[in-house]
């Protein structure tokens, strides 16, 4: 028997791996997604006052709905789908018609960056384990897996923590996308931290790399930047400073990475120090600013405010992990120029 919202999940996930930039065809897809799932889960984003986030020792692990409302970013959605379907894609050719195994962190009620491309492939390919800390997200996905009929891609089920979870078993790709901006709140990377090292030499962790660039910007130029110009462009620049965190397979020491950046003496009319993220989350697949809420740019510091030399910065983990800054030879200066 047909199932209808199988279909629409196949189509979908087809359109948004295919569909490059065409952000009409992206808003259709993932907005057809969002229908399926949360009339499947009865969870939607309208719930946000209802859900709690959940407080771990490593930072939050968002509610349901707010869970839920990720699955609305395009571009973020579009992009975590094809850079894993890329990687399933390389591991199929890889596995000499072995299934590949898969395991998904955080994966929320909707399992959004795995369950649409389930139906890409077939039970004999791949097998996925899920996981995530909240009880009431893994009862949602078992209804979604239940009824779009994707439960022989489902192996183990686990309710855990998964900057504690032990891993007891190969896994080819292992995924976990549970970051805001400047991996501020969330415990990306101590999930990282956590499943990398026990993963095998080749296996793929998805996203790849999340770096952060700190930039001195004119807040002219960026408004102007943003409008629309008939005719030529306006000038546009920003003073680098350099990268100041990255976190990837092979850099985790996140306790030994401190940075000290330099305020260049002429840095006016840059006066605002900003920081850009951009995750990599395979191969060429790229989310870089405001591609989505997970690469808005974030103030630091007006220097028009707080004259400073230089500063320190590095991440600290804990119950509000994020990025933290130490001000060298700063002066507070009265109001704002």
């Amino acid at each position: 028997m047909d199932n209808p919202q199988l279909e629409i999940v196949r189509q979908s996930a087809h359109t948004l791996v295919c569909c490059g930039d065409d952000f009409a065809l992206m808003k259709k897809s993932v907005d057809d997604l969002y229908l399926v799932f949360s009339v499947l889960t009865g969870v939607t984003i309208h719930q946000v006052n209802e859900d709690k986030d959940i407080l771990l020792p490593t930072g939050k692990a968002i509610s349901r709905a707010a869970a839920a409302h990720c699955l609305l970013e395009l571009k973020r959605t579009a992009v975590f789908l094809r850079g894993i379907n890329k990687a399933i894609s390389l591991k199929l050719s890889e596995s000499q018609g072995k299934p590949i195994s898969i395991l998904y962190a955080g994966t929320g009620p909707y399992g959004t960056l795995i369950i649409p491309l389930l139906t890409l492939y077939k039970p004999a390919e791949l097998m996925v384990d899920l996981l995530d800390i909240n009880t009431d997200s893994l009862d949602a996905l078992q209804k979604v897996t239940n009824s779009l009929e994707l439960s022989p891609y489902i192996d183990n089920v686990y309710c855990t923590d998964a900057t504690t979870f032990i891993v007891s078993k190969h896994y080819d790709i292992v995924i976990s996308e549970t970051m805001l901006a400047c991996l501020k709140s969330e415990p990306q990377v101590a999930i990282m931290q956590n499943l990398i090292p026990q993963m095998g030499n080749s296996a793929i962790f998805i996203p790849e790399d999340i770096s952060i660039d700190a930039w001195l910007t004119n807040p002219r130029m960026e408004q102007e930047r943003m409008l629309f110009y008939e005719g030529e462009k306006p000038h546009f620049e920003r003073v680098y400073l350099g990268n100041i965190f990255s976190v990837n397979k092979s850099n985790l020491a996140t306790d030994q990475f401190k940075k000290t950046i330099q305020i260049p003496e002429n840095w006016e009319p840059f006066n605002l120090l900003k920081l850009f993220t951009t995750v990599r989350v395979f191969e060429d697949e790229l989310l870089k600013e405001n591609d989505s809420s997970i690469t808005m740019p974030q103030k630091i510091c007006d220097l028009y405010v707080r004259t400073i030399n230089s500063a320190d910065c590095w991440y600290e983990q804990g119950e509000k992990p994020g990025m933290c800054w130490e001000y060298k030879e700063e002066a507070e200066l009265e109001g704002v120029k």
